[in-house]
């Protein structure tokens, strides 16, 4: 009865609004419904928002919303809402809206909001004014910028505040073809802004953002017109950065202040990244101004922020930036950091090195207010404290710069980073007085932080250091001080350097401290200082001999470890469980003894947090860790299997939190990838447990699941493929209801295989089918498969899916190349095209795109082995032509190299291979170079040049995917094939010598691009 109420006094309420407003709507009809949007009472809002939404198609809808956001005697809530409306209209309906008439009026008189009187207006004002820009600009608002420029010119500052906002949001949809019309315009008047003092440090903030946006459009327009930076930017920037560099060294008397000069300090650092060269000077008299704020501010840093605890965190403005000292420092950090990335600059830093060392170590201390919030939420440490937190602060800020900073300079900074240590620690010797500690909690960060190049350098003898003397001063008192941040730090600190420690009675109190840090009870700083001492120790300690140090010590650590994880939860769960997965690999035989008890608590964790992809991929690392571990398999198939089964067959009876459908196929693919590891790890035959249940199971989950499953068909595949790899006999003549284990893998592939299906399901099905042929061999009908493959090959568009497919076929050639040849002429695609022909052209057209060793090799020989054959033959193969695109990585964007303005050349495809193998040749060369040349760099020999004089290099595709390599471990089904013993640089190095001789080879050759001529010059052959 309610629900039938209810529906008749809406039909009412939306027949009286509709038929009464129908010719024409006023402000006063719509204005108290604004009003009631805006009660506390929910039901009020709702009720107002669903007559508005009937109102929305109303020709004077926008029109009336916009007369209330401008009515001067109207509530400021009232006429924000109704510019909340109306952007939500520009938003959502403006592009759809019939009614020409009516967007006609709004953009004819929004534009005076701009200069209203109050800031809030104006900002509403400008985001409808930027919402209907995005769509209108430039074809259907044509006299917006010159409205615009002409109501910057008035000099009033409420109307230039508001322009400003327009353009902040309008610069970035200025196009390539505008800027020459646009910027003689407008930077003139953007400067004689950012030059008055009466419009205030956010307005002339803004003007720097704009000239931001205008830098970086400008300068990758100069790729292609070379005179873009010459006659629109170079003009003027020279007075520009002056104010720029005036401004900042201003005094601060207003937090905006702050925000002008952040803006100030970013737009240096945009400018010293694209244009080093031309910022030379203006570097030099920047970096004492910059210095001399954070030099002074440090020690007020000190006081007002580490020291007090009654320090509250930076305003926020309208845009949502952080105003205040702290924002400033960042953009401070990433200008040295922009600094230290080039050449040219680097001398600048290495000279003050020490003393910039000296004061970042300073704006590392712990500020009172963080340790509160992390005393409230350890977690919340765990990941602050993380090098790649997300969550940024003066102290992470800090971090990231000295990281920076270490692998750009390597052993100038170690240098003088241990000049700055010994500064502070001399500056306080007494730990116990006040905040000292902090200091030197700060300094065993940078220690922390910077272990991998400290450690690199004191290996190679580069510095010298004297890390007892170190362990004596700080580690020792540190220790001993009631402090729980510099406990945890000294504690995890020590432990990267075990190595380096002076003596047995230092290793054993560093071993005492962490096992007894790692009891219940302990603070969590801590706790947690000790759980990245396990880990950072099990990493330092690689050698059998070594790895006895900690020996008697993990039988406290392990078990330890295992009772904190109980009571864990997010980050700290995750943390604990790495360091358990380091240490079991130390003391295996602890783990052994209580196997079930373990395994029973890892999988119940499994369980307890399957919601959760990042707990449970840490549980899968320790038990993959068990599962090497001979002593601890069958417990792990009599205690985890069988729950991973149960996963595998009904998730929501097995998780004690509700599920959605994602979340179950996320479960169920990570128990299919750790099954498919334990099957890997289990020595042959395989248990019953493996063949007879988990064999079924993944393969009824597989093929029943629903197309768009592609994680479930991955690793389903993944599973099915790695019980084939293991124990082949026993599953294949499995009998599964009546089908075979042949069987139901046929239908497998079929599915993965089925052009319907996504094809990004397809991508283990190459591996999963060459594996079947080489297991099964002539029992299988290979026919039927291969031309399968073919025809989802002929579907797919990702490079990474059409090599695993072309996979199948090129190993066939390097088997049989004839033959497979010739079976491959005698089917065709679902096109018509010849099979052979297809696959020919796609292998060339994505070789350089391969990724991964075996299969790049794979390919190579194959072709090696293809080109003498057609070279040989009167074959038609021969005339196929191909493309000779070149794809490139040009300023970290894919490109495509067209070499005529009618599309791509197209080559033979014998030229193509030979160009393809010669590229190949080149990868083989440079990895043999960068391993000669492996090892610590001496950044004393860096030569300073102009960077920006250097004709660009640009990475091609090829040299990017040997680069990054494949992300997969090693194919383990792989790993007796003859190809992995064949040296490839010796091998194309004798084939491409061979090849010399051949009567086209000069004709070849003439195809080949200048880098590859020097690749081939490097044989000193005849003829290239």
């Amino acid at each position: 009865k309610q629900w039938y109420q209810r529906r008749v006094r809406e039909y009412f309420q939306h027949y009286y609004i509709t038929n009464n407003l129908s010719s024409s709507m006023s402000v006063e009809q719509i204005a108290p419904l604004i009003t009631q949007a805006l009660s506390a009472n929910k039901g009020e809002q709702d009720a107002a928002q669903e007559q508005l939404n009937v109102l929305n198609p109303h020709p004077d809808y926008a029109t009336s919303l916009l007369s209330i956001l401008l009515r001067q005697d109207a509530p400021l809530s009232v006429r924000q809402m109704a510019g909340v409306l109306l952007k939500q209209f520009a938003e959502n309906s403006w592009q759809e809206c019939p009614h020409t008439a009516t967007k006609d009026i709004v953009k004819a008189n929004i534009l005076p909001g701009l200069g209203d009187s109050l800031s809030k207006v104006r900002s509403c004002v400008a985001a409808v004014v930027s919402e209907i820009a995005c769509i209108d600009f430039p074809d259907n608002w044509t006299g917006l910028f010159d409205q615009l420029l002409s109501m910057m010119g008035t000099g009033e500052p409420n109307q230039v505040h508001g322009v400003m906002k327009v353009l902040s949001e309008l610069a970035s949809d200025i196009t390539d073809s505008q800027v020459y019309t646009v910027a003689p315009v407008l930077f003139p008047r953007l400067i004689q802004l950012f030059e008055t003092e009466a419009f205030g440090p956010a307005t002339r903030a803004r003007v720097l953002s704009i000239f931001g946006v205008f830098t970086t459009l400008i300068s990758h327009m100069d790729t292609v017109d070379h005179a873009a930076n010459e006659n629109l930017l170079f003009p003027i920037l020279p007075g520009l950065v002056d104010t720029t560099i005036t401004l900042i060294g201003n005094p601060v008397t207003d937090k905006m202040d702050f925000k002008l000069q952040t803006e100030c300090v970013n737009f240096l650092s945009k400018l010293v990244q694209t244009f080093p060269k031309q910022m030379g000077d203006k570097v030099s008299s920047a970096l004492p101004v910059l210095w001399q704020l954070l030099t002074k501010n440090a020690e007020n840093h000190i006081t007002s922020v580490v020291n007090n605890p009654d320090h509250v965190e930076d305003d926020v403005d309208s845009d949502g930036s952080e105003i205040g000292f702290g924002s400033l420092v960042q953009a401070i950090f990433e200008f040295i950091q922009a600094l230290t990335e080039r050449k040219k600059y680097k001398a600048m830093i290495r000279k003050v090195l020490p003393d910039v060392l000296f004061y970042l170590i300073t704006y590392l201390s712990i500020p009172e207010y963080q340790m509160e919030l992390w005393n409230e939420d350890p977690e919340k440490y765990v990941e602050d404290d993380d090098e790649d937190s997300m969550n940024y602060t003066v102290r992470t800020g800090a971090m990231e710069l000295l990281i920076d900073l270490a692998t750009e300079l390597k052993t100038t900074y170690v240098e003088a980073l241990m000049n700055a240590i010994t500064r502070h620690i001399s500056s306080c010797p007494n730990i116990s007085e006040g905040y000292n500690w902090k200091l030197y909690e700060a300094c065993a960060t940078a220690m922390n932080i910077s272990g991998d190049v400290v450690e690199e350098c004191l290996e190679a003898k580069k510095v010298d250091f004297n890390f007892g003397a170190f362990y004596s001063t700080v580690v020792l008192p540190g220790l001993s001080v009631d402090r729980p941040y510099l406990r945890g730090r000294l504690i995890w600190m020590t432990a990267s350097y075990i190595k380096r420690l002076p003596n047995e009675e230092s290793l054993n109190t560093l071993l005492e401290c962490t096992c007894a840090a790692l009891k219940p009870g302990t603070p969590a700083p801590v706790m947690i200082g000790a759980m990245k001492g396990v880990y950072a120790m099990c990493a330092e300690l690689t050698e059998p001999e070594e790895k006895q140090v900690l020996h008697k010590s993990m039988e406290h650590i392990i078990p330890s470890l295992f009772d904190l994880a109980g009571n864990m939860e997010g980050d700290l769960l995750m943390l604990c469980l790495d360091s358990l997965r380091v240490s079991v690999s130390f003391r295996p035989d602890i783990v052994a003894v209580e196997a079930d008890k373990v395994n029973k608590f890892l999988v119940e964790l499994f369980v307890r947090h399957a919601s959760d992809t990042f707990v449970v991929s840490q549980v899968n690392d320790v038990l993959i860790t068990l599962a090497e571990i001979p002593e601890c398999r069958g417990s792990i198939q009599n205690n985890v299997v069988p729950v991973l089964l149960q996963i595998l067959r009904s998730p929501k009876s097995t998780s004690p939190k509700k599920q959605s459908e994602d979340d179950e196929e996320d479960m169920r693919t990570e128990v299919l990838d750790l099954l498919t590891t334990f099957i890997r790890k289990t020595p042959v035959p395989l248990p019953d447990v493996y063949t007879n249940e988990v064999f079924p199971a993944a393969m009824a989950l597989t093929i029943g699941c629903v197309k768009d499953s592609t994680a479930i068909l991955q690793s389903g595949g993944e599973c099915v493929r790695a019980c084939l790899a293991q124990s082949f006999q026993q599953v294949s003549t499995l009998n599964i209801n009546g089908i075979t284990g042949m069987e139901y893998t046929m239908q497998l592939i079929g599915k993965m295989l089925d052009p319907e299906v996504s094809e990004y399901g397809a991508l283990y099905a190459g591996r999963l089918v060459s594996s079947l042929i080489k297991h099964a061999g002539a029992a299988l009908n290979i026919n039927q498969i291969l031309q399968a493959v073919l025809n989802k090959l002929t579907k797919c568009e990702s490079p990474t899916i059409q090599q695993s497919l072309l996979v199948v076929f090129i190993k066939l050639f390097n088997h049989d190349l004839e033959g497979s040849m010739s079976f491959l002429q005698s089917i065709n695609t679902p096109s018509g095209e010849n099979g052979l022909v297809y696959v020919l052209k796609s292998w060339c057209e994505i070789q350089e795109m391969f990724t991964g060793e075996y299969e790049t090799k794979v390919a190579v020989i194959a072709l090696t082995k293809f080109l003498p054959h057609l070279l040989a033959t009167d074959s038609p193969l021969s005339q196929i032509m191909v493309s000779d695109e070149e794809i490139s990585l040009e300023g970290g964007r894919i490109t495509r190299s067209t070499k005529a303005p009618q599309g791509p050349t197209m080559i033979p495809i014998t030229v193509k291979i030979f160009k393809i193998l010669v590229q190949e040749f080149g990868n083989v060369l440079e990895e043999l170079e960068a391993e000669k040349n492996g090892g610590l760099s001496d950044d004393e020999d860096d030569v300073e040049d102009d960077e920006e004089d250097v004709e660009p290099q640009f990475v091609s595709i090829a040299q990017l995917a040997h680069m990054l390599g494949d992300d997969d471990d090693e194919d383990e089904d792989t790993r007796d094939d003859p190809v992995n013993e064949i040296d490839l640089h010796s091998h194309l190095q004798q084939f491409l010598t061979q090849l010399s001789t051949h009567g086209t080879y000069s004709q070849l050759c003439q195809a080949l691009n200048e880098n590859e001529r020097t690749v081939l010059n490097s044989l000193q052959v005849s003829g290239s």
